[in-house]
């Protein structure tokens, strides 16, 4: 990758390659850039990203804590939540965060400005104004983060999932109580807000961890105030107008994958030329296939993953190549050898099926009167199947905590160990950034203590509350404590690279091995962990957000704290509200569509992982046991890298991230190569192309270009749905070629299935090593099961199936 951007795109001259560095190993460049830039007329970050969108410089008379910020920002709060909330039990519903939460506050701050009188009243020898003057940047960073970000980190809190499926699944009938949930959502959210204080002098002060997720969203409210503030170093109107040109352009185009013309979305042009061909669809279909192609004209399906234009281009290299091995390589070969018995499955989806094929009957193995499991009726049924993507992206999962809590500390354990001995790290000085920052009081460290304990508090009572739920204190301790463990590698990870290391897995396998078929013990461990972490990360953001944007930081504590607690709030009150109002809440003929189908996931994975358990699973004996084996690969492979490049300093090896690569995977299934290929090309004009040959307009232009696609298309999805979507139950169709030709594809049928016996595809495939076995549901048709990759089975299926 080509050497950062000299001072041509404004900045110090001397910079260093982000692309070395993000890795870990140009920490002495770093210093030697900072320094150097610090001695410049124009002093900056040593990055270009940053550069290109974060202001250096600050007025620290604006106004920040104003009227304005508590008027706008709930607004958005109690809307943004609310309908979040409805959404979440509906299906289809779109999803509301962030970018609506911008363009809401920016409307409503115009108009409190226009509207407001401008007089100042004393109280108490306070002197105060409603309207302190024209709205600005750092009231609308802070409207963002009361009433926007808090809900990135999941459409509801996910213990509210937990409750759900207890109440409407296992124990129908029967309700936790409101005080059971309100303790166990509120402890959930804010323990990721105590575990910020791990991270805030790790990785928001220091220039390096860049948070490239982050300087979208410093863009797009540099150009919504460019030449509203004298500090926005914004030239003008440019960027308002280019902006506010975007926007619209994306809404009006969302309307076309999204409802007009759909096969937009799933550009698999192979697919609808051979439409019957199942190794075709297999390879290149997009929603249960491979998905090799490499175009989709849907930003949501694009923008799947991290943000293309504003993920560096090293990362995106790394996840990209990683899915191209894992997925495109090796999940090919073990599929038509029927690895793991996979060949009569289809050959992506994120489903469980029995050995039958079927989606895995969950109330086949469990005691309809106890609900507890029933070990006879599994060995009579069926262990759990799993598409061999699937079955990838669990081999992956189980390779990625270990590895990224190996790299972080072979990386990153002097800075920790400073930390925990409360020294102020040498090693990297403060950029510009940081030294604006300094003129602010800082948090002190109490209070990250003082919410980390609430939660702890918070826990501890709802194991109370309800004694007959048993869930056992240790659970959730243990649960708080890997949650605790894993903020800083994760955050780590992320602050470098803009990809997020999925830790799931982790959740559910502990509890699943120390607290054998109890779904309630694994479902709310997991809410702790999974939660604890993603509310953790989403406020790590906020506070390098506010790093960026000048905002105080005692400001941001106070607005974040009465954030999430107002949100919390009233999503519990909306769901109570709802669940007391339907009676059919939940059930798949709801009127309103309100069938909970985020839940029923969550409802499958606690009894995959709670009831029957990993050992099944995972263990000896079971279907997927030599998948365990992945978590001391990913310890080691890390270390062995590390080794190497010891002995070796010149080695390319050191511009390679196994923890990058790995988290960059995980996203599989849902999402598809469609999804990735796309991003990368996307990533390729932007952080490669543009970035090395044009410059200026990439410095000037690229980040706001991704706010605006983001904003654009989320404004476009939430019109199309209230629209045309909402209304009689999105029964408003289109029916021509371009609406149903991605769906008429033999997208999930897997290798030879459903196939005549007499068929000469069949006894071809039959005369060359296969298997196959009846039906129960079509004694007359017959499933045939791979044993073997053969090429000149292949080339058989070619010459006949192209008719079949």
């Amino acid at each position: 990758m080509a050497k950062a951007l000299t001072s041509a795109v404004r900045g110090s001259e001397k910079t260093v390659d982000f692309s070395d560095q993000a890795r870990g190993v140009c920490v002495q460049e770093t210093v030697k850039s900072i320094e150097e830039s610090s001695h410049g007329e124009d002093e900056d970050s040593p990055f270009p990203e940053v550069r290109a969108s974060v202001s250096n410089v600050d007025d620290p008379d604006m106004p920040c804590l104003t009227l304005r910020i508590w008027l706008v920002g709930i607004t958005p709060c109690l809307i943004l939540s609310s309908a979040n909330m409805f959404f979440y039990l509906r299906y289809p519903a779109p999803y509301w965060s962030g970018p609506v939460s911008v363009i809401l506050a920016w409307l409503g701050g115009k108009l409190l400005e226009k509207i407001l009188p401008i007089s100042t009243w004393t109280v108490a020898g306070y002197e105060f104004s409603l309207n302190p003057g024209p709205f600005n940047i750092k009231e609308h960073t802070l409207m963002y983060l009361l009433g926007g970000l808090t809900l990135e980190g999941n459409v509801a809190p996910y213990a509210m999932g937990a409750t759900i499926v207890w109440e409407k699944k296992y124990h129908q009938g029967s309700s936790t109580g409101l005080t059971f949930n309100f303790l166990i959502v509120l402890s959930t959210q804010i323990l990721g807000f105590g575990l910020v204080g791990l991270c805030d002098h790790l990785l928001v002060w220091p220039a390096s961890a860049i948070w490239p997720t982050e300087l979208a969203m410093c863009a797009t409210l540099n150009a919504l105030h460019a030449g509203d503030d004298a500090y926005s170093n914004h030239k003008g109107p440019r960027e308002i107008t280019f902006f506010a040109t975007v926007v619209v352009a994306a809404g009006v185009w969302a309307f076309f994958p999204g409802y007009i013309f759909t096969a937009l979305s799933y550009f698999s042009f192979f697919c609808w030329i051979f439409p019957k061909n199942v190794i075709v669809n297999q390879l290149f279909g997009g929603i249960s296939g491979l998905g090799m192609n490499i175009l989709t004209l849907d930003w949501t399906q694009i923008s799947m993953g991290p943000p293309p234009l504003i993920t560096p281009f090293w990362s995106q290299l790394h996840s990209f190549g990683a899915f191209i091995l894992f997925y495109w390589i090796v999940v090919p070969i073990l599929y038509y050898r029927n690895v793991w018995n996979s060949a009569h499955l289809p050959i992506f989806g994120g489903m469980a099926y029995d050995r039958w094929a079927q989606p895995y009957d969950v109330t086949r193995v469990l005691d309809l009167e106890t609900l507890k499991f029933n070990s006879t009726a599994y060995e009579e049924y069926s262990p759990v199947y799993l598409p061999i993507s699937f079955a990838m992206t669990y081999l992956l999962a189980f390779a990625m905590p270990p590895a990224t809590l190996v790299y972080t500390v072979l990386v990153y354990w002097p800075k920790i160990w400073g930390f925990i001995q409360r020294k102020a790290p040498n090693d990297e000085p403060d950029d510009i950034h940081a030294k604006l920052m300094r003129k602010y009081s800082t948090i002190p460290w109490w209070w990250y203590g003082a919410v980390f304990i609430v939660s702890l508090a918070l826990s501890i009572g709802s194991t109370k509350v309800q004694p007959e739920l048993e869930l056992p204190l240790l659970a959730i301790v243990l649960a708080i404590l890997v949650a605790a463990i894993w903020i800083i590698p994760v955050c780590y990870v992320m602050a470098i690279s803009g990809q997020t290391p999925a830790v799931n897995l982790i959740a559910q396998i502990i509890p699943g091995a120390l607290w054998q078929e109890r779904p309630l013990v694994n479902m709310v461990f997991k809410s702790y962990v999974v939660q604890g972490l993603s509310i953790g990360i989403v406020f790590v953001r906020a506070a390098k957000l506010g790093h960026y944007m000048k905002i105080p930081a005692r400001y941001r504590f106070m607005v974040q704290a009465i954030g999430i607690v107002l949100t919390t709030f009233i999503q519990l009150c909306i769901q109570s509200l709802i669940f007391a109002g339907v009676q059919d809440i939940c059930q798949p003929n709801q009127s309103a569509r309100l069938i909970c189908a985020h839940n029923q996931v969550f409802y499958s994975a606690s009894v995959i992982w709670g009831l029957i358990g990993p050992r099944r699973q995972f263990g000896k004996g079971g279907v997927y046991y030599g998948e365990i084996y992945a978590l001391i690969a990913g310890a080691m492979f890390p270390l062995l890298i590390w080794w190497w490049c010891q002995l070796q300093p010149k080695s390319s090896l050191r511009k390679f991230n196994f923890a990058v690569a790995l988290a960059g995977c995980t996203y599989a299934p849902p999402a598809t190569g469609i999804n990735y290929s796309s991003s990368f090309c996307v990533g390729l004009i932007s952080q490669w192309y543009l970035r090395t040959r044009k410059p200026f307009w990439w410095a000037t232009y690229n980040f706001i270009l991704s706010g605006a696609l983001d904003s654009g298309t989320a404004v476009g999805i939430t019109i199309c749905f209230l629209i045309l979507q909402l209304p009689k139950s999105g029964n408003v169709v289109l029916k021509w070629w371009g609406n149903t030709v991605w769906q008429s594809s033999e997208k999930s049928r897997s290798m030879l299935c459903f196939l005549d016996i007499a068929d000469p595809v069949a006894q071809t495939a039959l005369s060359l090593g296969c298997q196959w076995c009846c039906v129960p549901s079509d004694r007359s048709k017959c499933r045939i099961l791979m044993v073997y990759f053969l090429p000149d089975l292949y080339i058989a299926y070619f010459a006949f199936g192209f008719w079949s």
